[in-house]
């Protein structure tokens, strides 16, 4: 599991959206362009995809990110070396995690292969949550 101390925020790819402002006054609008990041829920520290096997009904309500983080810390467990900035971030603040491998596919267990196949089904059609840091 991540530590509970984790940063839930992928800091590595902020979206931008446009957005827009009307002052009450003059009645003019304007639009600006704000940063927003992708944010996980404490559901990432509920449910471990290596020791119990995952159901619909775990995932139905999950952020995107969560289910990403999910997934990926079944290989993390494993060793796997991510290239994606990411993922880098949250497993490398655990004092378990340890980069050894590029390829960890032949070390999974049959309920982590399963539950990896739910994840990937889910997160294919999941949405991102973003919120605003700072102002």
């Amino acid at each position: 599991m991540l530590d509970e101390n984790s940063d839930l925020v992928d800091w590595s790819n902020p979206k931008d959206f446009i957005e827009k402002y009307t002052d009450e006054e003059t009645g003019k609008t304007e639009s600006y362009t704000t940063s927003k990041n992708r944010v996980a829920s404490e559901a990432i520290f509920k449910i471990n995809a290596s020791k119990q096997k995952l159901t619909e009904k775990d995932l139905k309500n999950l952020r995107k990110l969560d289910m990403e983080i999910i997934k990926n810390s079944v290989f993390a467990r494993h060793g796997y070396s991510f290239k994606k900035e990411t993922y880098r971030n949250f497993f490398e603040h655990t004092d378990w995690y340890i980069p050894v491998s590029n390829n960890v596919d032949h070390d999974l267990s049959p309920v982590e292969k399963e539950n990896v196949a739910l994840l990937n089904r889910f997160i294919k059609y999941a949405e991102d949550k973003y919120d605003r840091f700072g102002r």
